[in-house]
């Protein structure tokens, strides 16, 4: 059985940012096991994690979201940071890499974006 291709320092925060904000009490060494990295890889991520937090520009309120061009498609090119998230998103799920789960894997991930900017805005 081959293993899944290893992840670069951006997906492996991305991942670790995804599982902090699904359980912001989740511990280090939980989240270490879940990524497959030791807790002070991760403990080095929520810093850096924290660090963009506050280095980041609050974003001006959001307006209604433009119409999809095209109809209601989007194109994504599978270069290779994208594929290497969906490779994370799959794994968690011990699913194949073909077309068919990268695309479940995409739509999975922006629904749970768009879910999560939803929640966002209607915090106070």
């Amino acid at each position: 059985m081959s293993q899944p291709p290893a992840m670069t320092v951006a997906t492996r925060r991305a991942l670790v940012r995804q599982l902090i904000e699904q359980d912001p009490a989740l511990s280090t060494r939980k989240i270490a096991v879940q990524v497959g990295v030791g807790k002070d890889t991760v403990r080095g991520d929520l810093q850096a994690i924290r660090q963009e937090d506050a280095a980041a520009a609050p974003d001006p309120a959001a307006s209604e979201p433009e119409p999809a061009p095209d109809g209601d498609r989007l194109v994504l090119v599978l270069d290779e940071p994208l594929r290497q998230a969906l490779a994370v998103l799959r794994s968690q799920r011990a699913r194949p890499d073909t077309p068919r789960e990268n695309v479940a894997a995409a739509r999975a991930a922006i629904r749970a974006l768009a879910d999560h900017l939803k929640e966002q805005q209607a915090r106070p």
